[in-house]
């Protein structure tokens, strides 16, 4: 699904003894390739790594909506939606070419006076107050090849070679650093050190994103050991203080299914609102990830490259780019049980001057407009959707249908509930006492979504992590 835009040297100082990468000097390409996988959404990455490469079991979240009969989905949405979620159109060292979802917007049709643009076709127009239902074809960002004619394009500036730290960690390269992390490696002797060149391609760059999600020793993983298995024990603090970015935006209940033997979560009954909040985690920018987890709750060290870009100086970001566009990228704008509200991003998009009969937008301000030619310079307010309780008085909203009732496996397999189904899971999971099993009603808020979320990307039994074993705590 990825072809390589391009391939870059990545210059690589090694510590012979301890058979270690300290650090490397990198070009803007690279940085730039690392700094926008906060872009990517989680279906994108589970897509460029493969359901078994992804950490956790978030990727049985991708293979249920696979399976997911056409039954059980809302007439106005697409599996492709949620497992192939728009990304940004040009990362380098990786071009997306899997058919990922066609963005579609949305305007009112007032025309020529009418700046303002959604995702969603219930979405109102300030303006005039009518429902947005004129569709418009997006149109996609130069290549970066395109870009580097007229400016860099990108994030970061070029002139400048950056040190990338095997954990990830990203700055403006600078001698006296360099020769200062000598000590602290505790190098004693400089004979040992070695420079190494390696090649960055498409390869390579789907390893780092894999082992960035994995690894605390990311460069010395993919260019020493490339090991297929990186395992790092991780911390499990759950940050608190970033809880104040998200507010509850209902509460459900959740019936689980528990052998009071094991002490195991066997399944649990979901509604629409919990299969919902599930299935769109997929569609999350990582940065969001970040933002909810905490950095020292998030898996790897993939929440490096996130505190790298808050402590980047201006300086080194190219005129026209926002930190923000990477750190709070717009993540879709209503998700059941969680409410994300700490300013992230509002999207930003353009139109040319032709003005009634264009029916073009871009998120890039380079943009050629198809019709006319024009670069599309005009540009337009983003009008969220309707929040899920005004579209749940004319519809149902939201992704899966709401008269089933849904089983949601320890694992995070979800399927609609079937009784047989449910009877021969008990044999499956070796059940010999009936009367072992009990059955436990929980609330399913905003504290327990972000523990779902974070235990998806480390755990294979999340149900049994999230409410047995933390209930302590």
């Amino acid at each position: 699904m990825a072809a390589a835009a391009s391939s870059v040297s990545l210059k690589l100082l090694i510590d012979t003894k301890s058979c270690k990468v300290l650090f490397a000097e990198a070009n803007k390409s690279t940085v730039d390739f690392l700094f926008h996988v906060l872009s990517l959404p989680v279906g994108t990455v589970i897509r460029l790594l493969g359901k078994q490469g992804m950490v956790g079991c978030v990727a049985n979240l991708y293979e249920s909506i696979e399976s997911l009969n056409e039954t059980y989905i809302q007439p106005n949405q697409s599996k492709d939606t949620l497992l192939k979620p728009k990304a940004a159109a040009s990362i380098p060292l990786l071009s997306l070419n899997d058919g990922q979802t066609e963005a579609v917007f949305y305007r009112c049709s007032r025309g020529y006076n009418c700046n303002y643009v959604s995702d969603d076709p219930k979405a109102k127009c300030p303006q005039c107050k009518n429902v947005m239902t004129n569709s418009m074809t997006y149109v996609a960002p130069p290549a970066v090849k395109e870009a580097a004619a007229g400016d860099e394009g990108g994030f970061v500036k070029g002139v400048v070679t950056y040190m990338v730290m095997d954990d990830l960690v990203v700055k403006p390269m600078s001698t006296i650093s360099s020769i200062a992390l000598l000590n602290r490696f505790n190098v004693k002797e400089v004979g040992a050190l070695e420079e190494k060149e390696v090649n960055l391609g498409m390869n390579e760059a789907l390893m780092l994103l894999k082992a960035s999600f994995e690894s605390k020793t990311v460069l010395t993983n993919v260019f020493l050991k490339n090991t297929g298995k990186m395992k790092d024990s991780l911390a499990a603090t759950f940050s608190e203080s970033n809880l104040a970015m998200a507010s509850a935006a209902s509460k459900v209940s959740l019936k689980l299914l528990i052998d009071t033997k094991s002490r195991k979560v066997l399944f649990a009954e979901a509604n629409k609102s919990t299969v919902d909040f599930l299935f769109h985690i997929l569609s999350l920018p990582v940065g969001t990830v970040i933002r909810l987890l905490g950095k020292q709750g998030m898996v790897g060290c993939v929440a490096n490259l996130y505190e790298s870009i808050e402590s980047l100086n201006e300086t080194y970001i190219q005129p026209k780019q926002s930190k923000d566009t990477l750190l709070k990228p717009r993540a879709p704008a209503s998700i059941p049980l969680l409410s994300l509200h700490d300013g992230q991003t509002e999207a930003v998009f353009y139109r040319c001057g032709f003005g009634y009969n264009c029916n073009y937008v871009s998120d890039d301000h380079r943009a050629i407009c198809p019709q006319c030619k024009n670069v599309m310079t005009n540009s337009m307010k983003y009008v969220a959707p309707p929040a899920v309780k005004e579209a749940a008085a004319g519809d149902e909203g939201g992704f899966v249908k709401g008269v089933v009732t849904y089983m949601v496996m320890d694992d995070l397999v979800v399927k609609p509930m079937s009784t047989i189904s449910s009877i021969a899971l008990l044999n499956r999971f070796n059940v010999k006492e009936i009367e072992a099993l009990e059955e436990k009603e929980v609330i399913l808020g905003m504290n327990e979504a972000l523990k779902l979320l974070k235990t998806s990307l480390e755990s294979k039994c999340v149900l049994t992590n999230v409410f047995m074993k933390s209930a302590g705590k």
